[in-house]
């Protein structure tokens, strides 16, 4: 009977726990016995700071009052967030300990500011605090607004599969003595993490098959490690390489600042066996000369191009899409995403269909064109007729790359029209066998 009230109670919130006491006298201290998973939660705007602190100290005291209920119990899953402030410092590492020694397998410290933005002084992880034997249950761990600085003798988290860091202060050698004994490691992600340096994984990680950095300053990004199948990039422009022998399976890449030319090439040198590839440039230049690389993305199947058009570089959009695609012979599904304001509905700007759209693409199947506005640019995109396997063409007026500010001015008549351009230029040039989608 126990087990099934503890099966219970696992999967409810610690508030509705609590209440159960009131069912019957089986239920009355069955929270105390069985609960795995501990979420503590305080955050709150206060003006006065006297009032914060009286808050905040309820808070520490209702948390070691559970602590104490399960003192020498093992769980499962601990979750702490709170705003960080030095006077905590104490408690946050009692509270740490107290996981690591009831074998938790998932713990959360999440100690981010309640108003984003704000910066400071950061909890700094108790390392000291623990011993091989302790950690060796953690599987799971996200770490928010801390500060890491692993002593060069830590052999890492041993049975560790998942690990994100937020905001978390460290440098290249820290981290590098943080993962080298993580040797299960699956899953890492690296959000603003301001490392300011080249970021370099390899042996041991041996099995990470996910790995996300996201706006961590780093100035190149080497991987050899032999089963990554996921990556996700977004920062600055860098060189970014990945063991060409790995057949990665997604890569999206978001550059804050590019010229085309110089990412196609990154990414053809970079991670030249990718399957399935996003590219996003927010901010993008478009040289006069096309790349003429020798290189091809040999294993891609999927490209998904998001593109914000300018005005001054509509001219060029078609040469970008069409030399992507004479780097992926084997491309079967082509996605491209426009954003702009209200100058490209219709703009005029625009050369004679490129040489480069001339060519055959045996392999594509699928074409979806979002953002549609009726420009020249764009509507040469659609001259896609030596595609004998193409089976579906879709094209949507609705922009989905960034929010469409200028459509609620200018209302669904532009839309309407750019509709009508799209479907009979498309009808007069696809074959009846492809299923046309006119949005």
């Amino acid at each position: 009977m126990q087990d099934v009230l503890c099966t219970i109670v696992s999967k409810l919130p610690l508030k509705e726990v609590s209440r159960t006491s009131v069912l019957s006298s089986s239920w009355r201290y069955i929270w105390s016995i069985c609960r795995p998973k501990l979420c503590f939660c305080f955050y709150g705007y206060y003006d006065d700071p006297h009032e914060k602190e009286q808050y905040s100290q309820k808070f520490v005291e209702k948390v070691n009052a559970v602590l104490r209920k399960y003192d020498g119990k093992v769980i499962e899953e601990f979750d702490v967030k709170i705003e960080f402030d030095a006077v905590l410092s104490d408690h946050l590492n009692n509270w740490l300990t107290f996981a690591v020694l009831s074998r938790t397998k998932n713990l959360t410290f999440d100690l981010n500011p309640a108003v984003s933005g704000r910066s400071g002084d950061r909890h700094t992880f108790p390392f000291h605090l623990l011993d091989r034997e302790s950690i060796s249950s953690l599987q799971r761990t996200q770490l928010s607004f801390l500060s890491f600085r692993p002593p060069p003798d830590f052999r890492g988290f041993p049975n560790l599969r998942k690990l994100d860091l937020n905001l978390v202060h460290l440098n290249r050698e820290d981290l590098e003595v943080m993962l080298h004994g993580c040797r299960n490691l699956e899953w890492l992600s690296l959000v603003r993490c301001y490392l300011n340096g080249k970021l370099k994984l390899c042996h041991p990680l041996s099995r990470l098959a996910h790995l996300t950095v996201i706006q961590c300053g780093a100035t190149m990004v080497e991987i050899h490690v032999p089963k990554l199948a996921n990556f996700k990039y977004d920062g600055d422009f860098v060189t970014i390489a990945i063991n060409p022998a790995l057949k990665l399976e997604n890569a999206h890449v978001w550059f804050f600042k590019a010229t085309f030319e110089d990412a196609l090439s990154a990414l053809l040198n970079g991670i030249p066996s990718i399957q399935n590839l996003t590219l996003h440039i927010c901010w993008l230049r478009i040289e006069v000369q096309m790349p003429s690389n020798t290189h091809i993305f040999s294993h891609l199947r999927h490209l998904q191009l998001l593109m914000n058009i300018k005005l001054e570089y509509a001219n060029k959009v078609p040469y970008v899409v069409s030399s992507l695609m004479r780097a992926a012979p084997f491309l079967q599904k082509l996605e491209v995403h426009f954003g702009g304001n209200d100058k490209i509905w219709f703009a005029d700007q625009g050369p004679g269909m490129p040489q480069l759209m001339r060519r055959e693409y045996s392999c594509l199947k699928d074409v979806h064109i979002t953002g549609y506005k009726g420009a020249r640019c764009q509507i040469e995109l659609l001259l896609l007729e030596n595609a004998p396997a193409l089976e579906a063409f879709t094209v949507d007026t609705t922009q989905v790359l960034y929010e469409d500010y200028y459509f609620a001015r200018i209302g669904s008549k532009f839309s309407e029209c750019a509709a009508v351009v799209a479907r009979e230029f498309l009808r007069r040039k696809l074959p009846t066998k492809v299923k046309l989608h006119v949005m």
